[in-house]
This record gives structure tokens, sequence and C-alpha cells, in this order.
């Protein structure tokens, strides 16, 4: 009885780990993007100031785009001029989460809460909803969740087109 307690133990701490790995993003193809610390995508500037306040940093991206760096909110922002807010990034733990996953978090952690992601880029994920919007997940060298951002993804992205962060 013993030895077969002992084997059942030992099967479950095995089957542990791949059942840990079975969560589920939880947006579908269709689903509006959630809500990241107070701003959605496509969000205009006086709603991103209302919100987040005036950002720390202005930085001109190109010919029609913004990156807005709100340090004390650990938030960044680039701002299309056609489209308003088109990616939101996460700076710190305590500026929030994307579907419960935070900075800092393990590999495991992520896996566990949304599974495996649709595509994988060296230490980046992307967790697709449809063809309109990605959240991206980049890892560093200890496996642990050093970028979060959410932005929207367009049908015709131009050849060797990179989910974009602008270094501070």
């Amino acid at each position: 009885m013993q030895f077969r307690c002992g084997l059942l133990l030992l099967i479950w701490l095995q089957l542990l780990p791949a059942l840990a790995y079975g969560g589920e993003f939880p947006w579908k193809a269709g689903d509006p993007p959630p809500q990241v610390a107070g701003i959605r995508l496509g969000d205009g500037l006086v709603h991103l100031e209302a919100v987040l306040g005036r950002p720390s940093t202005t930085e001109k991206l190109g010919n029609e785009a913004l990156v807005f760096t709100y340090r004390q909110r650990g938030v960044q922002v680039i701002y299309a001029s056609l489209d308003g807010a088109a990616i939101i990034f996460l700076q710190t733990r305590a500026a929030g989460d994307i579907g419960g996953v935070r900075l800092g978090d393990s590999r495991e952690q992520v896996l566990a809460r949304w599974g495996q992601p649709a595509s994988v880029q060296g230490p980046s994920a992307y967790y697709r909803a449809g063809s309109s919007w990605v959240v991206i997940v980049k890892l560093d060298d200890n496996d642990v969740v050093k970028e979060l951002g959410l932005g929207r993804l367009t049908e015709n992205p131009p050849k060797g087109a990179k989910f974009y962060r602008k270094k501070d």
C-alpha cells in the first residue's frame, strides 16, 4: 500500500508541471483589447492626459508618431497621429498587469496563466487575439518578464516590421 501511494505521488509530481502550463489566453479573435493602466488602444491625447497626466518625456518617432513616457506611472505609450494610442508598455511591476501577467513574473507563471503563445521570436512571445492586436511578453536571461506590452497589428505590416519599444 505504501509503495502504491508513493508511486501515485511520484506520478502526480511528474504531471504537475505539465498541468501548470494548461492556461489559456483570456481573449479570442474579435474581442476588444483590454484596458491597460487606465487606457485603451486608440485613446486620444485628451484621454491620455486625463488618466496618466502629462508625460515626463516626449520623443518624436518618425513623421507620424510620438513616444510618451510617464515615469511616475511606469507606462510608455507610442501614439500615432492616425490611430491614437497604438502601443502601451508597462515599465514597472507597480504599473499594473495585462490579463493577470506582470513585469517580474516567471516564464512558468505566464505559461500557467496563458498557455503557449501564438508565436515566439527569441526571448519574445506573442499572444494574438485575432488579427487586430497582440500582447508581447519578453523575457530576460533568467526567464523573467522584463517587457510587457499591448499593441495594434496592421493587416499588412511592412516587411521586416517589428514590435517596437523605444529605449529610455
